[in-house]
C-alpha cells in the first residue's frame, strides 16, 4: 500500500492506492498556512493508515527531490527553505519521495495512460497556480532540482505581476487567479467576484464577460502550448487540474491559437487533450512514483 499527498495551495489530497496504483480512498483538507501545520497535517493522515511501503509527496513548487528540500514555492511560502522529505520521513521511518506537483501528474498521467501509446509528452495542471511536466522518451523529464516551471514561461515582460516575482508569467492570466483577474478587469460591476466557479456559471448563463475573460485565459494558454512544443515536439499535451473541468469554456480559443502560434512543421504532430485521470492525476504520479521506486 502506499500513501500519497499533493499539497496545493488550497488544500492538500491525500490517495491511498494499492500496489497495483489502485486508488482505495481518498481524502481533503485544507492547507495549513505554516510549515509546521503541514507537516502536522500529512503525519497525523498517516497515523490513520498503518502498513504502507512508501509514501510520496507532490509539492507546488522547485524542490530537490533527492535531498528533499523545497526551494521555492511561490503560492504556498510556508515550505520555502524546508527539507519536508526528511522531517516527515524522520518520524514516519518509511521511504518518501518529493517532486514537484506538475511533473507528478505527468508522471501519473504517463505511467497509468499513455506509456504504451506514446514516446513524448507534456502534461499542465491549471489550478490555483499552473504547473507542468514533461516526458521524454518515456521517461519524466527531471535532475537533481525539479525542471518545468511552465507557469513562468513569460507572455508579458511588462504584465501582471507574479508570487514567483517576476510580471508576466503564464499563470498570472493561465489559472484561477489569473481568471478572476481577468473577469474583473473586465467587468463594470461594483463587486469583484471571488471564485472560479462563480465566471463558469455566469459564462454558463450567457454572460458575455465572462465569455471573454475564457477567451482570454485560453488565447494565453495557447501561446504558452506553442511555446512548449516549439521546442519538445510533444505527441500529445494533456490537460488537468480544476480549471481542466470547465475546458468547453476556453478551448475552443485554444485550439484556434495554437494552430497559429505553433511552428508550422509541429501543428500536426502535437494533439491537446484532457487529462484522463482529470484532477487525480498529481495523486496517481505520486504513486506512479512509489511503484517505480520499489
Amino acid at each position: 500500500m502506499y500513501l500519497c499527498f499533493d499539497i496545493g495551495g488550497t488544500n492538500i489530497k491525500t490517495g491511498v492506492f494499492s500496489p497495483d496504483g489502485t486508488l482505495i480512498e481518498k481524502a481533503s483538507t485544507k492547507t495549513p498556512s505554516d510549515y509546521e501545520g503541514i507537516v502536522r497535517a500529512i503525519i497525523e493522515t498517516a497515523e490513520k493508515f498503518k502498513g504502507f511501503e512508501a509514501c510520496a509527496i507532490a509539492v507546488p513548487g522547485t524542490c530537490a527531490p533527492n535531498e528533499g528540500q523545497v526551494i521555492f514555492c511561490p503560492n504556498l511560502t510556508a515550505l520555502n527553505g524546508k527539507n519536508l522529505k526528511k522531517d516527515v520521513q524522520d518520524i514516519l521511518k518509511t521511504p518518501i519521495y518529493l517532486e514537484n506537483d506538475g511533473n507528478m501528474a505527468a508522471l501519473g498521467e504517463y505511467f497509468f495512460y499513455e506509456k504504451n501509446r506514446i514516446k513524448n509528452m507534456i502534461f499542465l495542471t491549471l489550478g490555483t497556480g499552473l504547473g507542468g511536466g514533461a516526458v521524454l522518451n518515456g521517461e519524466l523529464l527531471t535532475s537533481d532540482i525539479s525542471m518545468f516551471e511552465a507557469g513562468h514561461i513569460n507572455i508579458d515582460p511588462e504584465g501582471r505581476r507574479c508570487g514567483c516575482g517576476k510580471r508576466g508569467c503564464l499563470e498570472t492570466y493561465v489559472s484561477v487567479g489569473g481568471l478572476l483577474r481577468t473577469y474583473n478587469s473586465l467587468s463594470s460591476g461594483t463587486e469583484e467576484l471571488d471564485s472560479a466557479n462563480k465566471v463558469y456559471n455566469l459564462y454558463k448563463a450567457g454572460d458575455k464577460v465572462a465569455a471573454l475573460a475564457y477567451e482570454v485565459l485560453g488565447g494565453y494558454l495557447a501561446i504558452g502550448m506553442a511555446t512548449l512544443s516549439n521546442i519538445l515536439v510533444p505527441q500529445k499535451i494533456k490537460i488537468g487540474g480544476g480549471l481542466s473541468e470547465m475546458a468547453d469554456a476556453f478551448l475552443p480559443n485554444t485550439y484556434k491559437v495554437f494552430s497559429r502560434h505553433v511552428y508550422p512543421s509541429y501543428r500536426d504532430r502535437v494533439s491537446i487533450e484532457l487529462s484522463s485521470l482529470k484532477n487525480n492525476a498529481g495523486l496517481s504520479g505520486c504513486a506512479a512514483m512509489c511503484i517505480s521506486k520499489k
